[in-house]
């Protein structure tokens, strides 16, 4: 009973350290690759087609900025999405009502994630000290190694599928990925005609980040799992001591 329950715990902790690269990964990419999305931007055109869908012109460091406030805003160290910016030569807000208010939306699930990353991290090492506790070293380290090596098959094999999915049809999964987080809202959808952040924004730009964002975490999932696998075979003796 007793190995049941190291295992178990073994297998959340190595969940709780998924979901922390996760969470870092798409941190990783959003907040700290320099001149990301200045290159999206370029990429997708994304000025000549706000001002063929508009009418609007503007810089692109003037939208390279709007981007840099909105990030913030997202993270929570910005207050409102009142973002000024010249636009057809004059000083004009980005967003309207109806983008502020997805932002908000937005914000809320970035913000609910972050504070989650640090209970997470705070519940990974109170099962690490018990274990720790309860078993020594070397047996707390195959708990935990074995636990994460599950966890990582669990999400291999989600990341394999929703990748496959994406792969078939992304807007689908896009558009499932919205109904499932804003369904009460049902503010996502714009007209480009009208809306210059579905325009700066454009499927393409989310479609690369996903695959960034997926490209580091499995590195990261790559790199801690040799780790575990190294772990277990390390301590399998010295855990089998303990039950």
């Amino acid at each position: 009973m007793k190995r049941i329950c190291y295992h178990f715990l073994g297998f959340l902790a190595g969940c709780l350290v998924l979901y922390i690269a996760f969470i870092t990964s798409f941190e990783a990419v959003c907040y700290w690759t320099p001149g990301y999305y200045q290159k999206e931007f370029e990429k997708y055109n994304v000025l000549s087609s706000m001002e063929y869908w508009t009418g609007d012109y503007m810089e692109m460091d003037n939208l390279t900025e709007v981007m840099h406030q909105t990030m913030k805003y997202l993270r929570g160290n910005r207050q409102n999405l009142i973002v000024e910016t010249d636009i057809n030569g004059t000083t004009q807000e980005f967003y309207n009502d109806s983008e502020k208010s997805h932002m908000a939306d937005v914000r809320d699930l970035f913000v609910l994630n972050i504070f989650w990353r640090s209970v997470a991290g705070l519940t990974f090492l109170a099962i690490a000290g018990f274990l720790i506790f309860m078993l020594h070293g070397r047996g707390a380290l195959y708990f935990l190694g074995s636990g994460y090596i599950a966890a990582c098959i669990f999400a291999l094999v989600l990341v394999v599928v929703i990748g496959i999915a994406a792969v078939i049809d992304f807007t689908k999964v896009f558009t499932i990925f919205h109904e499932i987080f804003f369904a009460k809202q049902g503010n996502w959808l714009f007209d480009p005609r009208e809306s210059r952040m579905i325009n700066m924004l454009p499927e393409g730009f989310f479609s690369d980040t996903i695959l960034r964002i997926t490209e580091i975490f499995t590195g990261a999932l790559i790199a801690f799992l040799a780790a575990a696998i190294f772990m277990v075979r390390w301590t399998k003796k010295a855990a089998e001591r303990f039950c």
